[in-house]
């Protein structure tokens, strides 16, 4: 009869727990904070300002010169650790990417602009600047040494070379 009595009881409880949950009014809620560049407390950003870029769209972006010549198009971007843009990569002359050079600039000189016929980027620097300018070389991080092992270098055991004592017969 016990028994009876505390399943009888289990099944009241779990029938009623949906109604109680049903019934209940939720708390007043809060209106929604206005849209801006990020939340109160500056960990999130919920949508892009006007004067931002998204890597995605400015990798591949054709950049033009101040004559308005095209000097190649963005295929890539610099970041340093605080993740800011420092350089942006652009590939100069070459044919559907055969020959074709890489090039960084500062993200500074690229002087981007929105219109209603699109996005345009613009560098103050002729083809023949471009194509002047150093190669970029991405970094590559050093290969490891296979005879060192651990942090300490191994002194060396080859002595420096020496000249041998002349003969004379």
């Amino acid at each position: 009869m016990r028994n009876v009595m505390i399943a009888a009881a289990a099944v009241a409880a779990l029938t009623a727990t949906p109604v109680l949950a049903q019934t209940a009014t939720p708390p007043a809620a809060a209106p929604a904070p206005a849209a801006s560049a990020s939340n109160s407390s500056g960990t999130f950003i919920d949508s892009q300002r006007q004067d931002q870029w998204l890597a995605s769209k400015l990798i591949g972006t054709k950049v033009r010169g101040g004559q308005d010549e095209s000097l190649g198009e963005i295929n890539d971007v610099v970041m340093d650790a605080n993740g800011s843009v420092s350089a942006v990569v652009i590939g100069v002359g070459g044919f559907l990417g055969v020959g074709e050079k890489s090039v960084a600039v500062p993200f500074s000189a690229i002087e981007m602009s929105r219109a209603s016929d699109g996005d345009r980027l613009m560098l103050r620097h002729s083809k023949d600047d471009l194509k002047a300018a150093p190669t970029f070389q991405a970094y590559r991080a050093p290969a490891a040494d296979p005879t060192v092992t651990g942090t300490v270098s191994k002194p060396s055991t080859t002595s420096p070379a020496t000249t041998p004592p002349a003969t004379t017969r």
